[in-house]
């Protein structure tokens, strides 16, 4: 009965996906806010609308990008053993999962029960979808311990350090992105927080703040030729001429170089118009709080989940993630004990680097220098966890083309601090284990108790770099 529970809302989510939970999570809200209902009706279908919108863009570019990037692989004539087969395979993976399904579950009672309880201000539970992420990790530690209270007991305390570097990162979020009371969740970019922060002070430090590369400073220096849409017309004709540079006099060749080439500066003009829409979607939740928080004389501060593809098309994370597709695979390429080849995921950096771009206020140099270092220790991480990977992938029908190769998820597994929780649990040590707990207290605590001076340090450590001179 309960089996049959979990697979049928299993079924639910990976049919209707995040299109549908968010705007739906976002209606509910906005009738407990005391909205009418054509207005939250209006701003959910707005909500539905912008994130469909970004799917299509998202989807429609990849369709574009991808062979430019495989050409990319064969003239470099590697052998890497390790696929990436993108998030999209290892989110079907991971709801196909005994272990997963339970965890669907659990998942919406402790996300709901801890914001009700005040144990958090971010409302994470709006975007269920993203749960496949603790999904895999948990069906990991399952398949090589066989333990699934083990399992079930890594999955919550990912969620639990998860929804902290939310909550601490909420606000440099939502006011770098511009989405007010809003936040990003997802597991397989929050955990890079803690490293983002310290390399941001750190190349701020090295004089990383003094060199000027955003859009806005790149459109004020070079005018058109600085706007993210002609910056994008030439990353695109790039990326195809690298892919495609032995075969630079074939008419045909030109033609995938101007379509590459155009269609990234489509995503870049088109991106921010559905980020407008989507954002308006908003507008009616925000009002209705402001309007509570007056007339009770204090509110409190809370932050809806949205999926992270709200952030995509946002010009320096579009030109951050793009860049660092070719940077990712020549790291790929030599870097030592590596055995990924990173490629359908590719296309997913610009959610990747959400983070790195939010917490450097859109410093391109820094987002690129960050992202390279942490993605790069991933790999190495992905190359160790390959094989068990693909077992859960078989496990759950998964067919494997060849045997001898793996395959795994760049952009979902690539992560060195949720995979640092893995394999504590792994380790299936006491004393391990209870450390990681007890540090999350400590975190917790220490946060709850200097929240004020933490948020504020991550906006002025932003403002004070932006004083500097070009």
């Amino acid at each position: 009965m309960t089996a049959g529970f979990f697979q049928a809302l299993s079924n639910v989510f990976s049919t209707l996906g995040a299109a549908v939970f968010v705007p739906v999570m976002l209606f509910i809200i906005a009738k407990f806010m005391g909205v009418n209902n054509k207005k939250a009706f209006t701003s959910a279908l707005l909500c539905a609308v912008g994130l469909t919108g970004f799917n299509l863009v998202i989807g429609s570019y990849s369709g574009v990008i991808s062979p430019v990037v495989s050409q990319m692989v064969e003239n470099a004539g590697v052998n890497l053993p390790v696929l990436d087969t993108g998030w999209q395979s290892t989110s079907v993976i991971a709801y196909s999962t005994q272990i997963g399904l339970i965890f669907i579950g659990v998942a919406i009672f402790l996300q709901i029960a801890l914001f009700f309880v005040k144990w958090t201000n971010v409302f994470m539970a709006s975007d269920l979808w993203n749960n496949y992420s603790f999904m895999v990790w948990g069906s990991m530690l399952y398949v090589l311990t066989k333990n699934i209270w083990l399992s079930l007991a890594l999955m919550i305390v990912q969620n639990l350090y998860i929804l902290l570097f939310s909550e601490v990162a909420a606000k440099r979020w939502s006011t770098y992105y511009q989405y007010p009371n809003c936040c990003m969740t997802a597991p397989h970019h929050l955990e890079s927080l803690p490293f983002a922060v310290l390399m941001n002070v750190l190349l701020g430090k090295l004089g990383f703040d003094k060199i000027k590369l955003n859009a806005e400073e790149l459109q004020k220096k070079f005018g058109i030729m600085g706007e993210p849409m002609f910056i994008g017309l030439v990353i695109g004709a790039l990326i195809a001429i690298i892919g495609y540079y032995n075969t630079l006099g074939e008419l045909a060749t030109w033609g995938v170089v101007t379509s590459s080439a155009i269609s990234t500066a489509a995503v870049m003009a088109v991106f921010p118009k559905v980020a407008g829409i989507f954002a308006s979607a908003f507008t009616t939740l925000t009002d209705a709080y402001k309007k509570k928080a007056a007339a009770s004389g204090q509110g409190r501060e809370w932050y809806l989940s949205v999926n992270d593809a709200v952030g995509y098309g946002e010009p320096n994370t579009l030109v951050t993630g793009i860049l660092l597709i070719p940077i990712m695979l020549l790291i790929a390429f030599i870097l030592p004990g590596n055995k990924i080849l990173p490629m359908l995921d590719l296309v997913a950096l610009p959610y990747m680097v959400e983070v790195f771009v939010a917490v450097s206020h859109g410093n391109i140099a820094k987002s690129i220098v960050t992202g390279g270092i942490w993605f790069s220790l991933g790999m190495l991480i992905c190359s160790n966890l390959a094989p068990t990977f693909t077992e859960v992938a078989v496990n759950a029908g998964f067919e494997m083309s060849q045997a001898g190769v793996y395959i795994i998820s760049f952009g979902i597994m690539c992560h060195p601090l949720i995979a640092g929780l893995f394999y504590a649990f792994w380790s299936q040590n006491i004393f391990v284990i209870s450390a990681v707990v007890v540090l999350y207290f400590v975190l917790y605590f220490l946060f709850r108790k200097y929240r004020v001076q933490i948020v504020d340090f991550l906006e002025r450590n932003n403002q004070d770099s932006q004083k500097l001179p070009a």
